[in-house]
């Protein structure tokens, strides 16, 4: 506005001088000189009057003071008319805007980092078709952040607009938009993000294709309204946060653990007894089957706290899980004793198993299993003392059965101790046996010799007997007697010396005689 006056002054002297060059001592070519050179001051301070300057990091918002009205619920001009006009002014030098006519602001620009979507709402533009909440898609937000595109040729809405801002550096008319910054919708590894959309068309079922309707709430394709019946799977997307509102749903395998005095599942037999069990339930729920379970429970993993419980558990786990398990167990503990209930947890977690598997099934659950832990029937003293009695009784039957096992180890070994006896006398007596026959086979071989010795002796006597008989008949019968005593002395069995000499006297011949 100072150059502007400015500008108005030069000019005003200008005219003084092309008018009255007499002022100037009657040099009129000097007055000419001074008119010229305060016209183009003149001109100069206002054509420089006219210009807004923008730095290189902002923008600026023109404000228009003269001109027609602006309709009705309409707050930024987009066609020359006062106030807030629809665009804005880039970095650098802008002319032709009379200070008198217009005014401006500079604004900053935006950035969105990485991680950020822009989320945007019109303040201006026309109203929101019937039935819808957001504008509808641009084909790219630069377009829908051109004010002069946006209001001038009419095809803006006012509102919020569904086409967010992925990260980067935008100008903008802050008069015209709100831009809040939010995050990226990031779905990790081990779980999808299912999508219940706000806008969009309505789906309606052709063919042999129709829609999946559950508790009232249809599963669509993508980009139709309602629940996505394919749900996202891991990375990173620019939705709208509001009109697509996601739940995130855990697809891998989860286990639910229910012990201590706290958690652990209080069961009542059917004798009576009250105790408690700790169980863990593995649960695990598939991406094909998340937006089923969404359809029912909203938001199956949102952690919130349970009026009931009075803990914070997960939709899931305090609407569908615990009361399941609950049920099961105490069911299956109705139908048996206490004791057969200690007695057969690996039966207990089958039948459990089974029921829990039937339940979650309408929840297109998958479970592998219910596992029983510690059953403290020893909790209160109704149990320990039954717990007492249960064990004196196996102590008895423990008893008898090592009594029972004592004597059958002692008759056993009576029964060994018998066989290595008789296996002993069996042995005596085959040794007895044997010996006898080999007496008897000794006898037999010293009968058989003593015949044999009696018959040779009786066949050399009659060889000798014949010999001798016709000996004698040849010498005679002493000839054949002093024959055999010859043999008998020669043969050294008849000794006819005497073994000492006895007398003083005598010679050679009365030894010779002697013998």
């Amino acid at each position: 506005m100072e150059l502007f006056l400015i500008g108005l002054f030069a000019l005003l002297v200008a005219a003084v001088l092309f008018a009255a060059p007499t002022l100037l001592n009657g040099r009129r070519s000097a007055g000419v000189a001074g008119g010229a050179l305060a016209v183009l001051v003149g001109l100069g301070a206002l054509a420089f009057s006219t210009t807004i300057f923008v730095s290189d990091d902002k923008a600026a918002v023109v404000v228009r003071r003269f001109g027609p009205d602006l309709p009705a619920n309409r707050v930024v001009a987009a066609h020359g008319e006062k106030g807030p006009q629809a665009g804005v002014l880039g970095p650098g030098w802008h002319f032709g805007y009379w200070p008198w006519i217009f005014d401006h602001a500079e604004v900053e620009n935006i950035t969105l980092n990485e991680g950020q979507v822009g989320v945007v709402s019109a303040l201006d533009g026309k109203s929101l078709p019937n039935g819808e909440v957001y504008a509808p898609a641009w084909e790219s937000p630069e377009q829908m952040l051109d004010g002069v595109a946006f209001l001038g040729e009419g095809k803006g809405f006012r509102g919020p607009q569904l086409t967010v801002l992925t990260p980067g550096r935008y100008r903008y008319n802050p008069r015209l938009f709100t831009i809040t910054a939010k995050p990226i919708v990031d779905v990790h590894a081990g779980e999808v993000a299912v999508v219940r959309a706000n806008a969009g068309k309505d789906y309606v079922s052709t063919g042999n294709e129709k829609a999946e309707e559950i508790n009232g709430t249809v599963l669509v394709p993508r980009g139709y309204r309602g629940i996505w019946r394919e749900p996202l799977g891991p990375g990173a997307y620019y939705l709208h946060p509001e009109a697509y509102v996601i739940a995130r749903v855990q697809t891998t395998n989860r286990v639910y653990t229910y012990q201590n005095k706290q958690w652990a599942i209080k069961v009542r037999s059917k004798d009576g007894f009250t105790f408690p069990v700790d169980v863990r339930v593995s649960a695990s729920i598939s991406a094909v089957d998340a937006p089923y379970l969404v359809a029912l429970l909203a938001t199956p993993d949102l952690i919130t706290k349970d009026d009931q419980e009075d803990e914070r558990l997960s939709v899931l786990e305090a609407k569908v899980i615990v009361p399941l398990i609950r049920t099961n167990l105490r069911n299956v503990a109705e139908t048996m004793n206490a004791l057969q209930f200690v007695n057969s947890r690996s039966q207990v977690e089958q039948v459990a198993t089974t029921r829990m598997r039937e339940e979650l099934a309408k929840f297109r659950i998958h479970t592998d299993g219910v596992f029983i832990g510690n059953i403290d029937l020893d909790d209160s003293d109704q149990g320990k003392a039954l717990l007492a009695t249960q064990t004196d009784k196996e102590v008895a039957i423990n008893q008898q059965k090592t009594f029972a096992e004592k004597q059958a180890a002692e008759e056993a070994r009576a029964k060994f101790i018998l066989a290595q006896e008789e296996a002993e006398q069996q042995r005596n007596l085959a040794q007895a046996k044997y010996k006898v026959q080999v007496a008897e086979q000794e006898a037999k071989a010293r009968e058989a010799e003593a015949q044999g010795e009696a018959r040779y002796i009786e066949i050399t006597f009659e060889a000798r007997k014949k010999g001798y008989e016709s000996l004698a008949t040849a010498i005679g019968k002493d000839g054949v007697t002093m024959l055999e005593t010859l043999k008998l002395v020669s043969d050294g069995k008849i000794q006819i010396t005497p073994q000492v000499m006895v007398g003083a006297g005598g010679g050679t011949m009365d030894a010779l005689g002697g013998t």
